[in-house]
């Protein structure tokens, strides 16, 4: 037993995020019905599976929930199998697990609900491991770029099942295109990071959504339509409501229960600024990581509750990416000021409109906006307020951009914005440069 707990330790407890989603799977529904007076009936494996097989023929264009597209049942099921499909990839290349690791497959669990499955994300990988080949570089030595790539996989499957055509065309040129697209990433976002320097946490994103952006242009050029969609179901709202506190809460107590001292390493990893590239659980462990998580997650179910948030899968994956980064660059202190100007530029923007609906767009800008935590981390909280004002205000149209294609859509426009505020803080308006302790290069 000592041994198991030591190797759930060592791998961030991931394996317990994946048993608790296969759980869900099979019992969410049941119990949502007996809770509704229905009584208790088993929920029949043959309807996860079928509503699975949906998920993954959806076109999984931004922004489409696989909760609306299938339900609660097979987007537990889908979130879990290409979570643990990750986490067997990280052990048989005999990889380490570390805070970018560690955000890179919580990134992946979470736009699981609106966007990845396993259909569409092995081409993906399969360009990776291509490119590996090409340039003899040890595939393992690209695990960072390979969980941050599938950004793209709506590409894979907007190819094979949005444009209408016959399968016998459009499977294998979906597959194509996401090879094409693996092939190309590794060196593009490593090109990438030098444009905004490190300080947009979402660098895969920004690489992602240029790359979208081709190949928008060269469907539009062969007369092919992309068609925005905004599928979403908040009728189940109240289940994540629960799942949110639930699993922040048991983060925290993981952590306290390893290391009843683990707040001190915490207010070390608050002193960081978050550039890229930082390694958390390298630098300060674990536990600080699963507390920060934690903290990260229940701050943000309390700001839910504030502002009455309609809690669906779109915005729980959203939210649940977002907190993975606590082993990458993310925390409370950087990521507050950011926060503080974006709610600002959507209360303004509301009150110029004359509309105070929280629509779910703003609420995933906000909630990614944590990408540009470094930013605050670095400058200050002058420059935090700026760049989530900015976010709130550019995001909106990269997605007409880049087609929908990447959903790290926010990714993308935080490079800009992170560049042009790196550039006014120290090539216009230059100063003193702040002292705080910069992350540990892995």
């Amino acid at each position: 037993m000592r041994k198991v707990l030591q190797y759930l330790h060592e791998h961030y407890y991931l394996e317990i995020f994946v048993f608790c989603f296969f759980l869900l799977s099979f019992f969410i529904e049941p119990i949502m019905s007996a809770v509704s007076g229905n009584g208790f009936v088993f929920h029949p494996a043959k309807q996860v599976f079928a509503g699975y097989f949906e998920i993954m023929k959806a076109p999984s264009i931004l922004i489409t929930d696989y909760v609306y597209v299938a339900g609660l049942g097979a987007t537990f099921f889908n979130v879990a199998t290409i979570m643990l499909a990750n986490i067997l990839l990280v052990h048989f290349l005999k990889i380490k697990m570390n805070g970018p690791i560690f955000a890179g497959i919580i990134m992946i669990a979470g736009f699981s609900f609106f966007g990845k499955n396993i259909f569409n994300t092995i081409p993906i990988y399969l360009g990776i491991y291509f490119y590996s080949l090409f340039k003899r570089v040890p595939f393992r030595q690209l695990i960072i770029t390979i969980l941050f790539s599938t950004g793209l996989s709506p590409l894979v499957s907007y190819t094979m099942f949005g444009f209408g055509l016959h399968l016998g065309i459009s499977i294998p040129l979906g597959i194509f295109c996401g090879i094409v697209a693996g092939f190309i990433i590794p060196v593009f976002a490593s090109h990438t990071i030098v444009f905004h320097e490190g300080y947009n946490l979402y660098n895969t994103g920004f690489a992602l959504g240029i790359l979208s952006a081709f190949f928008y242009a060269i469907f539009k050029f062969c007369g092919l339509t992309v068609e925005a969609v905004s599928l979403y179901d908040s009728r189940t709202s109240i289940v994540f409501y629960y799942i949110l506190p639930i699993f922040s809460v048991l983060c925290i107590i993981l952590a306290y229960v390893n290391d009843p001292r683990v707040h001190k390493k915490y207010w070390s990893l608050l002193k960081t600024n978050g550039r890229l590239i930082s390694d958390y659980g390298g630098e300060f462990g674990e536990d600080a990581v699963l507390l920060n998580f934690g903290i990260l997650g229940f701050f943000i179910f309390i700001l839910c509750l504030i502002f009455r948030v309609p809690l669906n899968g779109v915005i729980f994956g959203t939210i649940f990416a977002a907190i993975g980064f606590a082993g990458y660059g993310l925390h409370l202190r950087n990521v507050l000021p950011v926060w503080i100007g974006c709610g600002l530029t959507i209360f303004v923007g509301m009150a110029i409109k004359g509309d105070y609906t929280l629509t779910i767009s703003y609420i995933m800008m906000f909630v990614f906006a944590s990408g540009l935590a470094p930013v605050a981390g670095r400058y200050g909280i002058g420059y935090g307020l700026l760049v989530g004002c900015l976010h709130i205000i550019l995001t909106p149209i990269m997605i007409s951009f880049q087609g929908g294609f990447d959903l790290y859509n926010n990714g993308l426009a935080a490079g800009f914005e992170a560049a042009l505020v790196t550039v006014l803080a120290e090539k216009i308006f230059v100063r003193r440069r702040r002292h705080a302790r910069k992350s540990k290069d892995m």
